[in-house]
């Protein structure tokens, strides 16, 4: 008999080189959504807080906020998550918060990509002047978090000296 030598790629080397692709892969995309998802945060933080500064510079300025009018925001309509994000205003305990809808023109708010009304009637910015925060009402989706104003979370991501 002769002696043949086997060539080619054993079934075993395939398939831990498919799993060694795959985990890189997946380390990747992981890599990605992440990176993806800060840009987001950072992003909407960026935004919100350029607004709720216009508007106290407003108020400073003028002795008065840049309101439209007023808004009832029922917290029923909000994932039970996200109303902690309330949690400061009046009315909290009761789910019915009032806030007022800012004039983003009268506070010289400009390039923006939220809170113009373009997406809905929730697609606006609502300020409380209780507690002097500021709120997109329509969300913001950012994996699996619905952001409404600037928490603790997005705060830390934002370098104040870079907003304008």
């Amino acid at each position: 008999m002769e002696n043949y030598k086997k060539r080619g790629i054993t079934f075993i080397a395939l398939v831990a080189t498919i799993i060694i692709a795959l985990i890189i892969l997946s380390t990747v995309l992981i890599a990605y959504e992440t990176i993806v998802g800060n840009t987001e945060k950072s992003e909407f933080a960026r935004e919100i807080y350029t607004v709720k500064k216009l508007v106290l510079d407003y108020e400073f300025m003028n002795s008065s906020y840049p309101i439209e009018s007023e808004v009832i925001l029922d917290l029923n309509n909000i994932d039970v998550d996200s109303q902690i994000q309330f949690s400061d205003e009046p009315g909290y305990a009761t789910n019915s918060i009032t806030l007022s809808s800012i004039d983003l023109a009268k506070a010289g708010v400009e390039n923006i990509i939220r809170g113009t009304k373009r997406y809905g009637a929730t697609d606006i910015y609502a300020f409380s002047t209780t507690t002097n925060k500021l709120y997109y009402l329509s969300g913001e989706h950012i994996n699996n978090n619905v952001y409404y104003t600037l928490t603790d979370e997005l705060y830390k991501l934002i370098d104040i000296n870079d907003v304008k």
